[in-house]
């Protein structure tokens, strides 16, 4: 999440016929200006889309929204159809942490639904928790994917690390923020969140812009570390039939690097491709590079 980059982009957005006749109850949340609504499971996912042709179904990670992808589209070629989703519980929602329907299998029927009502099949492209919940959906329902894209998904059992020691330390680390939450002081919370996933420091230096998006956003970091722990064998990893790219930063953490190295193991036909001078989020640390080979891999 390090060097998010949040700017404003210019998004058209698309009414697709096949949601008119669909009955969507309002949210009972502000929606962005910028956003539209589709109701997805019973929930008022919200989504930008923007563009004309082939569709390209963009799913962020924890801490974020549909808001992530401004940086990779400013340049992205309005020949495809982009459409950027907040997943449940994400802004523009402002979620308390309630609930027990934020999961990995929720996250992806919600995927799966939306994508139904897409023109498809579509090109499916996920970052960190968004390239977990994107393989979920193409390992359920291949038939709707036509190309998926990868970035650092975080299937740590195919490495072997997923164990009780470090789920334990997961959740605790989730009830610790929460009880910081609790008291009112959500930055004191985030700051520990943030800083005790990718070191110390790194919630000052981030710039008040980025900041946002992940107060809009503080509840999901719960969630996720509440989460039971989704188990992926690399044979059925290996099994996916798509076209997969597998995507990495140069500058990105030991363990994602070794997460990204086994996953090319157990698919050996993905393509592998690494994004120069970028960490953990690539899309937004080098929008350009990233863009560059996401757009070549679906135009081969």
């Amino acid at each position: 999440m390090e060097h998010l980059e949040v700017r404003l982009f210019s998004v058209v957005l698309v009414a697709a016929a096949m949601s008119a006749c669909q009955t969507v109850s309002a949210p009972s949340w502000t929606i962005p200006p910028d956003a539209a609504t589709q109701t997805i499971n019973g929930y008022p996912l919200a989504y930008v889309a923007r563009g004309t042709g082939p569709t390209v179904v963009l799913v962020h990670g924890v801490l974020t929204d549909y808001r992530y992808w401004q940086a990779p589209l400013q340049s992205w070629p309005t020949t495809y159809r982009v459409v950027a989703i907040s997943l449940r519980h994400f802004y523009p929602e402002g979620w308390d942490g309630k609930g027990t329907d934020f999961t990995v299998k929720q996250h992806a029927q919600d995927l799966i639904s939306f994508i139904e009502r897409q023109p498809g099949p579509v090109h499916l492209v996920g970052w960190s928790y968004g390239a977990h919940v994107s393989y979920e959906a193409a390992r359920a329902r291949p038939e709707l994917i036509k190309k998926l894209v990868l970035i650092e998904a975080p299937l740590d059992s195919l490495v072997g690390t997923q164990d009780q020691a470090s789920n334990a330390v997961q959740i605790e680390r989730a009830n610790e923020t929460a009880r910081i939450f609790s008291t009112g002081d959500r930055d004191a919370g985030l700051n520990y969140a943030v800083d005790a996933i990718n070191g110390p420091g790194l919630w000052q230096r981030l710039p008040e812009r980025n900041k946002q998006m992940i107060r809009d956003n503080a509840w999901t970091v719960v969630g996720i570390g509440r989460q039971e722990p989704e188990r992926v064998a690399c044979e059925t990893f290996g099994s996916l039939k798509m076209p997969v790219l597998l995507v990495k930063g140069e500058l990105t953490t030991p363990r994602f690097q070794r997460l990204v190295q086994q996953q090319s193991k157990c698919l050996p036909g993905a393509e592998v491709v690494t994004i120069p001078k970028a960490g953990h989020p690539s899309p937004s640390m080098n929008p350009a590079a990233f863009k560059d080979v996401v757009v070549r891999f679906l135009d081969q």
